[in-house]
């Protein structure tokens, strides 16, 4: 018995397969988040210090692309000042020098602060990545060194003051707990452990189980 190709339902085919393709990425995605329940962001610490590390190069080198393009237009005007063309070719070709000037310069810089930039974030999270295994706890002390430590260091590498190096460390010392405790907010809402909530007797719990179980408990004192 042959088959007819005439019987064969190409779509039902493709939705069958678009299905158990989703079904295989969802399943996917629940093992990946399982896995990673108490990991900072949800992600293993490589992958999540790599993406900050490309997020800050990525940043970093718009801003730098931004700043380094003004800065040399001003520079190339002041250097032009006195020379500047009279006529319509003179300045084709005044706009034409100064659009290629602007551009080296400003990729220049771009490159220059996205390196920094992510190389800065990548080593701020990776000493909070090592200080998590390390300690072998989550919370907002490993990332308030994770920021002290890198500010140490760039202010000895400057030969800041000793009264300007602590001022330095003492800012990203606040910017580390604050940015520790909103990373443990998210942790305490995916329903991560953290340790000083647990002595406190707080349990871990999904911020969506906690809001549907008040919402039951509400439904039931309405019903009564």
């Amino acid at each position: 018995m042959s088959l007819d190709p005439k019987e064969i339902n190409d779509r039902r085919i493709n939705e069958d397969s678009r299905k158990a393709q989703l079904d295989s990425l969802k399943a996917d995605v629940v093992e990946l988040e399982e896995r990673n329940i108490n990991e900072r962001l949800g992600l293993p610490p490589v992958l999540r210090v790599s993406m900050l590390a490309g997020a800050a190069v990525l940043l970093g080198g718009i801003g730098g692309l931004a700043h380094g393009w003004q800065t040399a237009s001003l520079k190339y005007l002041a250097s032009n000042s006195h020379r500047l063309p009279t006529i319509y070719n003179g300045w084709f070709f005044y706009h034409k020098r100064k659009m290629y000037y602007c551009l080296k310069q400003a990729m220049t810089l771009g490159f220059k602060t996205g390196g920094k930039l992510g190389l800065f974030v990548g080593f701020m999270f990776g000493i909070e990545a090592a200080l998590d295994k390390s300690r072998g706890v989550l919370d907002f002390g490993n990332t308030m060194m994770g920021v002290c430590i890198p500010g140490f260091f760039y202010a000895w590498w400057h030969r800041m003051p000793r009264v300007q190096a602590r001022d330095f460390i003492r800012k990203g010392g606040r910017l580390g707990i604050t940015f520790g405790l909103a990373e443990d907010f998210l942790q305490y809402a995916r329903g991560a452990d953290l340790w000083y909530l647990s002595r406190l007797g707080v349990q871990p719990k999904r911020l969506t189980d906690r809001i549907r179980e008040l919402i039951d408990a509400e439904s039931l004192r309405e019903t009564k």
